[in-house]
């Protein structure tokens, strides 16, 4: 069997190819032109060069391929469009390169932030793209991962630490009471991999998760913990948060709107995971 990880050079994507090597699959990685993470990857990886958002670039890497798993795509970008332009337009270009070539299986990456009520650009451009993978014709699978935290990956958490981490004292939009399940990369890895194995997830969509759930301020307690700090948490109340710019570049810098950097603080996402436990064995450690 060959699987296909587009995407696969990053800090998932190398994980989820030596979790498929030790599985016994034959793997090939389509990344970027140029991508200096491609060398880190194991080196019985076939890897292939190729950007999603263009079609003839991409097409020779599906070529005797068995199942696609789609990790490419942005989660931070200021940029006008970009979201729409490499996540939705992207996935389209997978999804035409997979059935040209003849792929059946096919397993995209999505995230729980299409679950909340209000979509960033973000979230709306992974809804589109599942949109996308429902209508293909392809026996598909999608997962969608929660806060990742371990490994050196999960950009988002990264940004939340290292937030929490920066001063003596922090503010905490409405007050910390968001609720996350977040889940350990490693255990994040094997849920995708099984999932794109198994018949039985064919058709199915699956929350990948940790074992517990935990509200934002529990989780900045756990971080400090870890690094041996006892900083002090300000509650800020939303009508607060929204109007505070600098807040923003607090939590995320230039690379993420104000929009994208308040909503995981906003929307729960701890999803039940009993679909992934019955149908890909699938039981994630504690996140801390």
């Amino acid at each position: 069997m060959i699987a296909l990880l587009t995407g696969g050079a990053g800090v998932v994507g190398k994980a989820l190819c030596r979790e498929l090597i030790a599985r016994g699959v034959c793997v090939r990685v389509l990344t970027l032109p140029g991508d200096s993470l491609a060398k880190s990857l194991p080196s019985e990886v076939d890897v292939r060069y190729g950007d999603v958002t263009d079609f003839d670039s991409i097409r020779g890497a599906f070529e005797n391929v068995d199942v696609v798993y789609h990790l490419a795509a942005i989660l931070l970008s200021t940029k006008r469009g970009a979201f729409e332009h490499v996540n939705t337009d992207g996935t389209r270009n997978v999804l035409e390169a997979s059935k040209l070539a003849g792929v059946r299986r096919f397993l995209y990456v999505s995230s729980i932030s299409v679950t909340y009520p209000i979509l960033t650009p973000y979230g709306e451009s992974k809804k589109k793209g599942e949109s996308l993978v429902h209508a293909s014709g392809l026996d598909w699978t999608i997962v969608r991962p929660t806060l990742v935290i371990g490994d050196g990956g999960g950009v988002e958490f990264n940004m939340f630490r290292d937030y929490v981490k920066r001063f003596p004292v922090y503010f905490m939009p409405g007050g910390g009471k968001c609720l996350k399940r977040p889940v350990r990369s490693v255990d994040l890895v094997k849920g995708i991999a099984v999932a794109g194995l198994m018949p039985c997830a064919v058709g199915k969509t699956y929350a990948l998760a940790g074992s517990t759930v935990m509200t934002m301020a529990e989780m900045a307690k756990h971080v400090l913990t870890d690094a041996g700090m006892h900083h002090l948490m300000v509650p800020l109340p939303w009508w607060i948060s929204k109007r505070l710019a600098v807040l923003k570049n607090w939590i995320g810098g230039k690379r993420v709107s104000a929009e994208q950097a308040l909503a995981g603080f906003l929307y729960d996402a701890a999803p039940s995971i009993e679909d992934a436990e019955r149908d890909l064995d699938y039981y994630p450690g504690s996140p801390f």
